[in-house]
């Protein structure tokens, strides 16, 4: 299981361009890291990480949201749209544990909105197992 530092020099490295590592191995340690014990603080974690690295890695989308907002259903969001008002309020936070990059607050606010029907897919998902 990565840490935190683990994930931090991962998202710096891919700011910085390096292609080095694999996306399925991005994908099997963003899944296999535990941000927090906390639902809340998961979620910023895991949403950290998503949005500050989205840009660079558009096609890991989708695989590291389903993760990402399985904390925020368990914290009781249950449909598509909060989910984003969630994840707007998130952007917007001054004292979460932890904090998108400028570019992941644009990120969350402007873009994420744009996979409103898979967050609801991803939510049916979750509300049948």
């Amino acid at each position: 299981m990565p840490t935190y530092r683990e994930m931090e020099i991962i998202q710096r490295g891919i700011e910085d361009g390096d292609t080095s590592m694999a996306d399925a191995e991005l994908v099997e340690k963003f899944i296999s890291w535990i941000p927090s014990y906390n639902c809340e603080s998961a979620a910023e974690g895991y949403f950290s990480f998503l949005s500050s690295i989205a840009k660079y890695k558009p096609s890991l989308i989708e695989s590291l949201l389903k993760k990402a907002i399985e904390p925020v259903y368990y914290l009781g969001y249950e449909n598509s749209e909060e989910i984003l008002n969630w994840a707007a309020y998130f952007a917007k936070a001054l004292n979460a544990m932890y904090t998108p990059s400028e570019l992941g607050k644009v990120w969350l606010c402007e873009e994420l909105p744009n996979y409103k029907e898979y967050i609801a897919k991803c939510l049916i998902e979750y509300m049948t197992e």
